[in-house]
């Protein structure tokens, strides 16, 4: 699409840093901006962000003050168009600087290698299942604590802070939102369900239409994103960082989830030959991949060949 001439692009900047351009103008604007190189960084550290809106803020002021000083009758226009013209090279950058992306910390807990427990940057807690990946903004607790579970089964024991809501936010739009509270959340890239398990205290979940309930200690809320339902239900809440883990008319592909990441072992299956059957199961602290393995042939039927960290699932 062909850009707007220069002069339209700074007059669309200057009604910017006024505040009032209009929704078809903003959009032209927005258009506009898409086209800047997304490389690199705008500011390099704080420091130089600051020195250069000091910076542009002298040289509003200097040229008002030398026009008002070299003429009789100051020329008014003139003045407004030249602090107009570093108002909006100020308007640009603060955009482009509102515009970027920003730095994550991304968690892996690695498979096989046990529950992860880790201190976030507001002192809240997180306990991450084998497997499970998180992220969050490097100046979490800052501006907000908002983080990602991106797959996985992650604890939070939140500290509280009224100013900054704890949310939570997993795939499909969904999200939970605290102030301070204990709560699990688990999303399986296996799985179209969505899961938010609270301890303590109350938890609101959401998704892209608005508010699907508040959990409060004891219940839990299960969303499915095939058709966008959420499901409320009251009963003991499980602890799984124990070690304990309780599972409930899973697919065969989350067991396996489970299996490869639990223990580090390998599986080969053929996804058809299983993609009928649905597990409730319990796997406890003690229990090692060969029983697991046991269970699931007690329940299936479906046999298999352990060697090593490798299962053939026939």
């Amino acid at each position: 699409m062909k850009q707007p001439e220069q002069h339209i692009i700074n007059s669309l900047l200057e009604k910017h840093s006024l505040g009032i351009l209009t929704p078809e103008e903003r959009v032209l604007l927005e258009n506009w901006y898409a086209d800047f190189p997304q490389q690199g960084e705008v500011w390099v550290d704080a420091t130089e962000k600051t020195a250069m809106k000091d910076a542009l803020k002298a040289e509003i002021f200097d040229t008002i003050a030398t026009v008002q000083v070299h003429a009789i009758k100051p020329p008014v226009r003139r003045i407004w168009w030249q602090a107009a013209a570093v108002i909006a090279a100020l308007a640009v950058i603060s955009l482009l600087y509102s515009r970027r992306e920003p730095v994550y910390e991304v968690v892996t807990a690695a498979a096989g290698k046990g529950i992860v427990r880790l201190q976030l940057p507001d002192q809240s807690e997180m306990w991450l299942e084998p497997g499970t990946v998180v992220r969050y903004p490097k100046d979490f607790g800052k501006r907000n604590r908002e983080l990602e579970l991106k797959d996985g089964m992650a604890f939070f024991s939140v500290e509280e802070q009224t100013e900054h809501p704890f949310i939570v936010k997993m795939p499909g739009g969904v999200q939970a939102k605290v102030l301070g509270t204990g709560f699990t959340v688990k999303k399986y890239a296996q799985s179209a369900d969505v899961m938010v398990m609270v301890s303590s205290g109350a938890v609101q979940v959401t998704d892209s239409s608005g508010v699907l309930g508040i959990c409060k200690s004891g219940q839990q809320i299960l969303y499915r994103l095939t058709d966008h339902t959420a499901t409320r239900s009251e009963e003991i809440v499980e602890d799984w960082r124990n070690g304990n883990l309780s599972i409930r008319d899973a697919s065969f592909l989350e067991i396996a989830r489970i299996l490869e990441n639990r223990y580090g072992l390998q599986l080969t299956f053929n996804p058809a030959n299983v993609a009928s059957y649905r597990f409730t199961l319990r796997i406890n602290k003690q229990d090692t991949a060969a029983d697991v393995l046991e269970m699931l042939k007690d329940i299936s039927g479906l046999t298999y060949t352990l060697s090593g960290n490798k299962v053939i699932i026939q």
